[in-house]
């Protein structure tokens, strides 16, 4: 298996108490020669942060939205349940 995954296993939670991804990548840097070592790439497409409640629902949603099978009737749905909340009362 990769050896992030090793790394990961091993790597002290960090900022909000959780492991992050960027800390084992630091580590596997410096160990090329252990079969490490890190490439990048240049994405050039969407991302989508999903590290809170909020960012992860509006990531599902858009790319549910965007698909063939579940978009045409998500929008609907969407549609309606938004008028829903715009004309109901505050409170």
């Amino acid at each position: 298996h990769p050896a992030v995954f090793e790394v990961l296993e091993n790597t002290p939670p960090g900022r909000g108490d959780e492991i992050q991804l960027t800390d084992a990548l630091q580590t596997l840097a410096t160990r090329e020669g252990e079969g490490g070592g890190v490439y990048g790439v240049v994405f050039r497409g969407r991302r989508y942060d999903t590290g809170d409640k909020l960012s992860y629902l509006k990531a599902v949603v858009t790319l549910a939205c965007e698909s063939e099978d579940l978009g045409p009737d998500l929008r609907d749905w969407l549609g309606e349940h938004v008028r829903q909340f715009q004309s109901a009362p505050v409170g």
